[in-house]
């Protein structure tokens, strides 16, 4: 599916077809030859999962290798393939619902006159977002590549905003599942860790869009910029750097949601470690009591014949008042320390 704009002496043409080759074909329109027109006919095409073929023929009619084409969808980061024509893979983020972000990839071609976008699949994001640049430089009559181009990454880039609430959203969450919830902790590490470096990705990504921003704002490339779109640029750039320095701050959350896992893990540790203490001063405080009666008992059980006590009227009720006595000043002892 292919969305385009073409406008040549004053009159926008518009719509959508099912094949890049069909477009040419029904606009008899060459790209070499827009390119190269001083009377600035200007062609904006989005193009969506084109097929070999249309590969191959849009290769051909803007002067780059078909390699690009095939490789920008695996493409980690934005990319940037060529200078002349401007070629280059900007990885994006858009949020498909409430819960999830997705990641897409975008070639694109830019030339004099020519804005190419190609997107590997097809999104209901960027079909809409097409139609309303498309709509927009209709009525205010633009015929500059770099102003669609503009247009295009400024809508786009304000959904990054959106994205980069909802990593907030999901920080808050997992801040409160660090501090509320019983989860297996290895767990809620994993989920820490897991959103660490998404975010180092994140950056990155949005880091290499911007330096491609910045080489052409820069007129690093063969496209030639007014002082006005040199501005337009700068604004996308300066936005892109803004939402760079929001995610860095999001990585620093991360590290306080890992520090205030930490000390919640060695506050249960240091419970657990008081629980067993107690437990083991109670162990120690019963042996000693039941030990005390036992060795008077085993004293008295060794049947030796100098000892007095054995022929002794009251010598059975004197030892077991004994026991009785010393078992409950263990008791008391064991007791007044909090041992028991």
């Amino acid at each position: 599916m292919i969305y385009y704009l073409y406008a040549n002496r004053n009159k926008y043409y518009s719509g959508k077809e099912d094949s890049y080759i069909n477009l040419t074909s029904k606009l008899s329109i060459n790209p070499k030859k827009i390119s190269s027109n001083s009377n600035k006919e200007l062609l904006c095409l989005f193009i969506i999962s084109p097929s070999e073929n249309e590969s191959k023929k849009i290769a051909e009619d803007f002067n780059f290798e078909e390699k690009y084409i095939l490789n920008f969808k695996n493409e980690s980061r934005s990319v940037r393939y060529s200078f002349n024509p401007l070629v280059f893979c900007m990885t994006d983020y858009i949020r498909e619902n409430e819960n999830k972000i997705h990641i897409t990839r975008l070639l694109m071609i830019i030339k004099e006159n020519i804005l190419c976008i190609i997107s590997s699949e097809r999104s209901n994001y960027f079909e809409e977002l097409f139609s309303r640049v498309i709509e927009r430089a209709k009525k205010r009559k633009i015929k500059s590549e770099t102003y669609i181009l503009y247009e295009f990454l400024h809508q786009d880039t304000k959904e990054n905003y959106e994205v980069i609430e909802r990593l907030d959203d999901k920080l808050e969450d997992l801040q409160r599942k660090v501090i509320f919830s019983n989860e297996d902790e290895k767990r809620i590490l994993q989920e820490i860790m897991s959103h660490k470096k998404y975010l180092i990705k994140m950056s990155k990504r949005l880091w290499s869009s911007s330096k491609i921003i910045f080489t052409i704002k820069k007129e690093l490339t063969t496209l030639k910029l007014t002082k006005e779109e040199q501005s337009l640029l700068d604004d996308i750039y300066d936005t892109l750097v803004h939402q760079i320095d929001l995610i860095e701050t999001q990585k620093e959350t991360v590290t306080d949601i890992l520090e205030i896992y930490t000390t919640t893990l060695n506050n249960k540790l240091a419970v657990i470690s008081n629980n067993l203490n107690v437990v083991m001063k109670k162990m120690a405080a019963l042996t000693l009591i039941i030990m005390v009666p036992t060795l008077i008992a085993s004293t008295y059980g060794m049947n030796f014949k100098n000892m007095p006590e054995l022929e002794w009227y009251y010598g059975y009720p004197f030892a077991i008042g004994l026991m009785i006595i010393t078992a409950y000043l263990t008791y008391k002892m064991f007791h007044k320390k909090g041992w028991i």
